[in-house]
């Protein structure tokens, strides 16, 4: 009858309540705060990374002729790029493609700050809404690998990339020069 009565008791308590409710949703608030930046940190970094691919196809693609003194300004571009990543950490590649029919697809030239330059007069498979024989394009492929700021979410580092191609707007194919 007593551990009736005292149960009784307890179901209609109206003290500590809302530390209850608290001590069950915290831990739900807790991951829901710290995943999300996690997330959203991971978001940013893609985007910049997007952004730097673009950006160094587009400058490419709007060129003449492209020189050594001009592909060593698109590599120091990228810690301006990537702010506040650093731009050391991205590995890019900048790749001129001349289609020479609706098949073949040739590179023209090729240069690579981290990853290795592609072999000039290789051919290279492009999707088949860019094959349009006579042009060219710029291929500019990104990579950077990612370290979430607290692990909270994201469980160790991962390799972020993208690949934009643009067509060349003055000239094709955009020659490389000394």
């Amino acid at each position: 009858m007593k551990k009736r009565r005292r149960f009784r008791r307890f179901g209609r308590a109206k003290q500590g309540v809302a530390a209850i409710e608290f001590a069950i949703l915290a831990p739900m608030m807790v991951f829901l705060l710290f995943g999300s930046v996690d997330l959203l940190d991971l978001l940013d970094t893609n985007r910049r990374v997007e952004n730097a691919a673009a950006s160094l196809a587009d400058v490419v693609a709007r060129d003449t002729e492209v020189s050594n003194d001009e592909i060593a300004g698109l590599w120091a571009a990228l810690d301006v790029l990537m702010f506040p990543d650093d731009g050391t950490g991205v590995n890019v590649r900048l790749t001129s493609i001349s289609i020479e029919d609706a098949t073949t697809a040739r590179v023209m030239w090729s240069e690579g700050h981290g990853l290795a330059a592609r072999t000039a007069n290789s051919t290279i498979p492009l999707p088949n809404d860019m094959m349009v024989v006579g042009t060219s394009i710029i291929l500019a492929e990104a990579e950077f690998e990612y370290g979430a700021p607290l692990g909270f979410l994201l469980d160790g580092p991962m390799t972020l990339g993208q690949d934009v191609y643009r067509r060349s707007r003055l000239v094709d194919p955009i020659p490389r020069v000394a």
